[in-house]
């Protein structure tokens, strides 16, 4: 039984950890959601609540680490609250309609429709609009190096 639900946690983590690049899938939310569930299974016999607890934190930081990225990438470079907006919205129709390659072109068309709404240049909303590229980025490399760092610490923790 241990075997059997430490490969299930393993391939529910690693769906956890394509869901740092993909946003339809939970990320580290998944990650630690499997190890509370494992612990909870197992009484925490071999899963420390402390673990649990370093986890949850580590979840904690991606979603603030995933939300201020691109904010700060694209407020660096001067952009507006619209070219946020149109960020967030273009990354939703773009990922609803070609999946991750539509993500980042509409997250990048999104800034710069909201930045020329705002009566920016073109090359000003394209510079922006590429920084929140780049902040999106950012954050993907961020939040797969911890989820990478959570499911090491669940098989330091589990397996030896």
């Amino acid at each position: 039984m241990d075997i059997v639900l430490i490969i299930i946690s393993m391939v529910l983590m690693f769906i956890g950890l394509m869901g740092t690049f993909l946003p339809a899938i939970p990320g580290t939310g998944l990650i630690f959601f499997v190890a509370l569930i494992y612990g909870i299974i197992t009484s925490f016999e071999n899963l420390s609540v402390i673990s649990v607890i370093i986890l949850l934190t580590l979840a904690i930081i991606t979603i603030i680490l995933d939300n201020i990225t691109s904010l700060i990438t694209t407020k660096k470079v001067g952009g507006s609250r619209y070219g946020i907006i149109g960020a967030i919205v273009g990354g939703i129709i773009g990922f609803l309609s070609l999946n991750f390659i539509g993500l980042i072109i509409g997250q990048f068309i999104g800034t710069m429709i909201g930045e020329l709404f705002v009566r920016k240049s073109i090359n000003a909303s394209f510079r922006i609009g590429f920084a929140g590229f780049i902040g999106y980025l950012l954050g993907v490399v961020l939040n797969s190096t911890i989820a990478v760092i959570m499911i090491v610490i669940f098989i330091f923790d589990v397996i030896i």
